[in-house]
């Protein structure tokens, strides 16, 4: 019988330092590059990811989204940045926090500065998602893992949402 293996429920900070970045790119916008550590899949955690993500500077986080069913939150560490949320730009730093409910705003962040922008980012992971990208005019479907684009004009203005 295979044996489970369990995971650390602690994470120390020199475990978290020496853990390895993975580099990122969205393949919806390739100028959204992050640097993550995945904190929350070193310790086996399910239903919730927590990462821990350094954006170097001209760096976007993501292309703008929402999400429908998924909820989201960034705590900012260090550095600076902007976050565009619903067509509004905010200058953030370190201590502001931004919680995004299932059809929030569209959000997505910048670092338009010199130095890297550190911050914590979660949020649950159900087995269903739908996520929408406004500006692009895409939609993701997420079903246990599987993705599926769509492009927006395809949709009929009844079904479109936002």
């Amino acid at each position: 019988m295979a044996r489970k293996i369990r995971k650390p429920a602690l994470l120390t900070g020199a475990r978290i330092r020496r853990m390895k970045e993975e580099k990122f790119v969205h393949f919806l916008n390739p100028g959204a590059i992050r640097y993550t550590r995945s904190l929350g899949d070193a310790c086996g955690l399910q239903t919730i990811g927590v990462h821990l993500i350094r954006l170097k500077p001209g760096d976007d986080s993501t292309e703008y989204h929402f999400h429908h069913q998924d909820e989201e939150w960034v705590y900012i560490l260090s550095g600076r940045g902007v976050a565009e949320i619903g067509g509004k730009r905010y200058v953030i730093g370190p201590g502001d926090f931004m919680g995004f409910v299932a059809g929030s705003k569209p959000h997505a962040m910048r670092n338009p500065y010199e130095a890297d922008l550190l911050y914590l980012v979660g949020g649950n992971r159900w087995p269903m998602d739908v996520c929408d990208y406004p500006k692009i005019k895409k939609r993701r479907y997420r079903m246990n893992g599987e993705n599926t684009y769509l492009d927006l004009s395809l949709l009929t203005p009844a079904k479109r949402s936002r």
